[in-house]
């Protein structure tokens, strides 16, 4: 079970229970992302799957939950587990079922609308023993501390070039034992807001489903820091494409790892995403302690 864990869990976990949602900076609005965590709190309830192959044809599958819950304004707990199945080749019995129990608090210390730009602290904990170990899941839990950013070029004198947002993450999980092994898990998000064209930089004639589309790219590292037991570098690159509708939003992404440690060819995710605070400004969408 230790190599299945470090196998694909450790390659797909950089993922595996980070899924994300948007948030808005001033004019700026962030897509949602599914392979990075968000980079501050929101009122969201998002659904994800994706299936990648792995050498010797076997497959991983995934199904992923997620609920996030702002406390105050800038506060907010993310709360989320995944259900996995590592189907064998050669007629063996699949391995199945939860990953660990997943929290994260996060705070947003910079909201600067001016110049669309977000700065936020985040502390993951994976709460080991928690999941199936057939499934790869750890005994033992691990804490990641994470800074995350966001930065829209809107107040930029660039013209068509506008639109770009760049968002990214910076973390470190520490496992609570060995043979877990320590990783930096960083990562970023170059994203083209065709809302962001159309609103703040000029209205083109285009069909209304084009005008609610970001194309995206994703890319996530996994590096073992300190004794790997047994883990390697992962990089997985996923270029995609949402869909923003009246408080949801729908994202497509390639999973295409980029070493061969991460996978053994390219796969899917597809994640849709509720915005609770826009569809229930008054209730569940509203802080545990709000102003207003």
């Amino acid at each position: 079970m230790l190599a299945i864990g470090v196998g694909f869990l450790v390659a797909m976990g950089a993922f595996a229970r980070d899924a994300a949602a948007y948030t808005a900076a001033g004019d700026r609005l962030f897509a949602a992302t599914v392979v990075l965590p968000q980079i501050s709190p929101g009122d969201e309830f998002y659904l994800w799957g994706s299936t990648q192959p792995f050498a010797g044809g076997n497959w991983l599958t995934e199904f992923n939950g997620t609920y996030m819950k702002t406390i105050t304004e800038n506060l907010g707990i993310v709360m989320q587990d995944t259900w996995t199945r590592f189907t064998q080749s050669g007629g063996a019995k699949p391995l199945y079922g939860w990953l660990n129990f997943d929290t994260e608090l996060k705070y947003l210390a910079v909201n600067d609308q001016a110049h669309e730009f977000l700065l936020s602290f985040g502390l993951d904990h994976e709460w080991g023993g928690t999941g199936a170990a057939r499934a790869g899941a750890f005994a033992s839990g691990a804490t990641t501390p994470r800074l995350y950013f966001g930065k829209g070029l809107g107040d930029l004198d660039i013209g068509y070039l506008r639109p770009l947002a760049i968002t990214g993450l910076l973390g470190y999980q520490i496992a609570d034992k060995t043979p877990r092994p320590d990783l930096v898990t960083p990562g970023f998000v170059v994203e083209y807001s065709i809302p962001y064209l159309q609103s703040k930089v000029e209205s083109l004639p285009l069909p209304e489903v084009i005008r609610s589309l970001t194309p995206m790219t994703e890319v996530s590292f996994t590096v073992p820091a300190g004794k790997s037991f047994g883990a390697r570098t992962n990089i997985l690159i996923c270029p995609g494409i949402s869909y923003a509708g009246q408080g949801y939003e729908f994202l497509v992404e390639a999973l295409v790892p980029a070493s061969k440690a991460t996978a053994a060819g390219t796969g899917v995710v597809a994640m849709v995403h509720f915005s609770l605070d826009y569809l229930f400004p008054d209730t569940i969408g509203r802080p545990l302690f709000s102003q207003r």
